[in-house]
């Protein structure tokens, strides 16, 4: 069975998530996580990145709420 590749941006732009859609009975997953200004590239577990990603993804809103509160 065929599964669809997806990427999306992050945290405007500085990180792009790839996953797996859900298709049929599987479950979808994310499978690399790359910061784009240095090329590194995570691997790990589905879980592991997954929480990473949540955490990243949340990142930019506090640092604009931080700046506003600073400003």
């Amino acid at each position: 069975m065929a599964q669809k590749v997806e990427s999306w941006f992050i945290c405007d732009g500085r990180f792009r998530v790839h996953a797996i859609n859900a298709v049929g009975r599987r479950v979808g997953r994310i499978i690399e996580i790359e910061d784009l200004k240095s090329g590194r590239r995570v691997h790990g577990s589905a879980r592991r990145l997954e929480r990473l990603a949540q955490g990243l993804s949340k990142l930019p809103q506090q640092v604009e709420s931080s700046r506003a509160i600073g400003a």
